[in-house]
């Protein structure tokens, strides 16, 4: 009797997110990317259960990697400020590719109550309520958001922004978290 293959999870995210580069949300199914890995489409359901397990763990694999890149960033127990900084630097260098990705998964994600709560507990781990107690707090939620509100307005409404004006638009950003130090 054959031995069964085993499948690699790793891979089939590659090409998952290759899939959801090239076609969007609505491109990527079981059937897709059981046809782009040449496997039968019962592996992919096999690895994955579900189509929202599958953007699932594409989102669990892209926020393992981005938290890396964050706490390189911000460091070992960042204050409310490194932790904001952080969060600018991470979006601003992300690469276009990915981020066009993250939110295609986002976009694809909305339906689904618990992949909402992961969004928030993410949204929370970075700057918590949003409620603030002074200036220097207020500067930070507002960089914060204008951060996120460049992502949304570039990535999910596909805004024209080139890459000269989103470097320009960070610096500003960078400028309002800076204007807090003491």
């Amino acid at each position: 009797m054959p031995r069964p293959r085993t499948i690699d999870r790793e891979h089939l995210l590659d090409v998952a997110e290759e899939l959801l580069a090239k076609s969007g949300g609505n491109g990527l199914s079981f059937g897709t990317l059981a046809a782009e890995a040449k496997l039968p489409k019962a592996s992919i359901q096999s690895a994955f259960g579900t189509r929202e397990n599958l953007i699932e763990s594409m989102l669990d694999r892209w926020i393992a990697d981005e938290q890396t890149r964050f706490d390189e960033c911000a460091g070992l127990d960042p204050d409310k400020q490194r932790r904001v900084l952080a969060h600018i630097q991470t979006t601003e260098g992300e690469s276009d590719t990915s981020l066009r990705r993250v939110a295609t998964l986002l976009a694809a994600m909305m339906g689904s109550t618990q992949q909402v709560k992961r969004s928030i507990d993410w949204y929370a781990s970075r700057i918590g309520d949003l409620n603030v107690v002074n200036e220097e707090d207020r500067r930070l939620r507002a960089a914060f958001l204008a951060t996120e509100g460049a992502f949304f307005m570039r990535y999910l409404i596909g805004f024209d922004v080139s890459d000269e004006v989103w470097s320009e638009v960070f610096k500003d950003i960078k400028q309002m978290v800076l204007a807090t130090k003491s």
